[in-house]
């Protein structure tokens, strides 16, 4: 009896951890989604998934999704500032009034050596609040950059003690002077509720 319910324990538990993952398309379906299966390609506007029941991967461009969850990353497409442009981005976190959105890049003329980064504030009707962009790289101006990340996103959502604190962990790093280590905040981007 006992294995039985250590058998049902897990079986549950499989089924709950998929089930944290899903896409809602463009015309408000929902699919359950494996998790592990998800990626992204900024570049051509496509995301690439496998459906739970299946190991076919699926393409899909971002003007036929609204949003997909998968695991603890929500990845959301936008139309920022009332463009026609469809755009992609993680959402790290979201409020009543705003969210904070970002996306990193590896620049195509820098070997794969190179990784630009943004992130943005939107409100609601995501009109773009405040903008800030950065990269990988170890120069001074870099590093400056990398440095005003942490006053920039506490200023607008010092509410989100979750964030707040999840950030402070990459931000402190005393024995790095360039600022590198805020960019694995960005690199695992963990998406936070807070309404």
């Amino acid at each position: 009896m006992k294995n039985f319910y250590i058998f049902l324990l897990l079986f549950f538990s499989f089924n709950l951890t998929f089930a944290d993952s899903f896409i809602i398309k463009a015309d408000g379906s929902k699919s359950q989604i494996k998790s592990n299966s998800f990626r992204v390609n900024s570049l051509e506007k496509m995301i690439y998934y496998k459906l739970i029941d299946s190991d076919k991967e699926i393409k899909l461009n971002f003007k036929d999704f609204d949003y997909v969850v998968f695991g603890v990353n929500k990845f959301k497409t936008f139309r920022l500032n009332n463009s026609r442009e469809i755009t992609g981005f993680f959402v790290l976190t979201e409020t009543e009034d705003k969210m904070l959105i970002t996306i990193p890049t590896v620049d195509p003329e820098s070997d794969g050596k190179k990784v630009n980064y943004v992130f943005h504030v939107i409100d609601k009707n995501y009109n773009i609040i405040e903008s800030h962009n950065f990269n990988n790289l170890k120069n001074q101006k870099s590093s400056n950059d990398r440095s005003e990340i942490y006053s920039k996103i506490s200023f607008y959502f010092s509410e989100c003690i979750n964030l707040i604190n999840r950030l402070s962990v990459y931000d402190k790093n005393t024995h790095s002077i360039d600022n590198l280590s805020i960019l694995s905040f960005f690199n695992a981007p963990v998406y936070i509720e807070c309404k």
